[in-house]
């Protein structure tokens, strides 16, 4: 809480620390609840800041003491082994393939800190969201949001790990299936109605263009439930179309219920991001202060098969 209590003389901070943390979060709450009701699409998460958190008493590490489904077989994220990766013959499965609607400019867009991540919402043009089938997909899967994940660093930042590297950030949207699906990606889970499609970025010298209009707008967020209005960016910008090259399995959400039942499509090449772009993700706060990291550690893959669509 150190961003609240630094305008306060020391001995006024400490005194009042623990009344303006209880403010926060219930301020935070009824944001949170107005943003959900007038702004937020319906996809909007219903993970809010004080159900669980990233620190040693109420991260990863004891989710499952209060989520049954925590300490599962089918959990996420995994480390991908391409040693132990099942490869499916190009010529006998349909490309994946990504609808018009991911090159469009979509009609308004939103970003979102809800306590843990920055979240993306955009709609488009007579409600019709980008989707994407075929590859391992047998039914469209329509576009609910984007959400960035980050770590203390610049090398501990992903959820997935690829032949056992970690990587700057991953970028994970999240999709239901079937156009009559739930817009809440909680019940979408529980329906074992949800996709998601997770990009990996690299610290690279050269700062990436097309996160731009989001990183600028990171200082609007500083606040958990705090949200803005931005210049919308054609989807395919932030997350590019790829038809093969991308591993895929069943797992979970990697956030609390951690709901099982969840497809995960993994791009393993990554995108770039510069080191100074990263760091202003971490200058955003939650509950507890500044949120530095939001993973959860790979979990076991266990039996499971991993599938490669070159």
């Amino acid at each position: 809480m150190d961003w609240l209590t630094s305008y306060l003389p020391e001995e006024v901070g400490s005194h009042f620390h623990f009344l303006i943390l209880s403010l926060l979060v219930l301020g935070g709450l009824y944001l949170n609840d107005l943003w959900n009701q007038d702004y937020a699409p319906r996809s909007s998460p219903t993970d809010t800041l004080n159900l669980y958190g990233y620190s040693e008493y109420d991260g990863p590490a004891v989710w499952r003491r209060k989520y049954q489904q925590a300490g599962g077989s089918r959990q996420s994220p995994i480390n991908i082994q391409d040693a132990c990766a099942i490869e499916m013959p190009s010529g006998n499965s349909p490309q994946l393939v990504f609808t018009d609607n991911f090159h469009a400019v979509p009609q308004d867009m939103k970003l979102y800190n809800n306590g843990h991540n920055v979240v993306v919402y955009a709609t488009w043009m007579d409600n019709k969201r980008p989707s994407l089938i075929g590859g391992p997909l047998t039914e469209d899967y329509n576009l609910l949001n984007l959400r960035f994940r980050w770590g203390p660093n610049d090398y501990e930042g992903s959820e997935h790990m690829i032949n056992s590297s970690r990587f700057a950030m991953e970028l994970q949207a999240a999709f239901v299936k079937g156009t009559a699906a739930s817009d809440d990606i909680l019940d979408a889970a529980k329906k074992g109605s949800l996709l998601m499609v997770s990009y990996l970025f690299l610290v690279t010298p050269v700062a990436n263009p097309y996160l731009e209009p989001v990183i600028d707008a990171l200082k609007y967020l500083r606040c958990p439930m705090s949200c803005i209005n931005i210049e919308p960016v054609i989807l395919s910008l932030l997350m590019p179309a790829f038809s093969r090259d991308y591993y895929t399995y069943t797992g979970s959400l990697t956030f609390p219920p951690c709901t099982e039942g969840v497809k995960w499509i993994v791009k393993p090449e990554p995108l770039m991001i510069s080191s100074e772009q990263l760091k202003k993700f971490r200058k955003l706060y939650g509950a507890n202060g500044r949120i530095t990291n939001n993973t959860r550690p790979v979990q076991k893959v266990n039996n499971r098969d991993v599938f490669y669509y070159g």
